[in-house]
């Protein structure tokens, strides 16, 4: 039965091994351009991994412009008193019912004279 299975087979393959030929590589192929390490699914894994660190970038940048904004606020020749106050309210250096004055001295602290 198998013996016979396969003797048709085989005569109804004789003419066509050439087609079969290209349909295995085009099978081959088009799986690989669908799964493969550079196929279709892994550059939409690739876009969408992008999109996320484009996000996460832009979060950064404004979170480093945040930060050069306080730095430019706690230079000494232009404080931003109202900034430094919730800063020392958040260190615990200030209690609520305190009030803070800031005094403008021409002197440094620690020096004499």
């Amino acid at each position: 039965m198998v013996a016979t299975l396969l003797e048709v087979l085989k005569h109804q393959l004789r003419g066509r091994w050439l087609a079969v030929l290209v349909t295995a590589v085009l099978v081959y192929f088009g799986y690989h351009a669908l799964h493969g390490h550079r196929g279709l699914l892994a550059w939409i894994d690739t876009s969408r991994d992008l999109e996320a660190a484009r996000q996460e970038l832009a979060k950064l940048r404004a979170e480093r412009a945040e930060l050069q904004r306080q730095i430019q606020a706690f230079q000494q020749d232009s404080i931003d008193r109202d900034l430094l106050e919730e800063e020392l309210r958040k260190l615990g250096y200030v209690k609520p019912n305190e009030v803070i004055i800031l005094r403008h001295d021409d002197k440094q602290p620690g020096t004499s004279g």
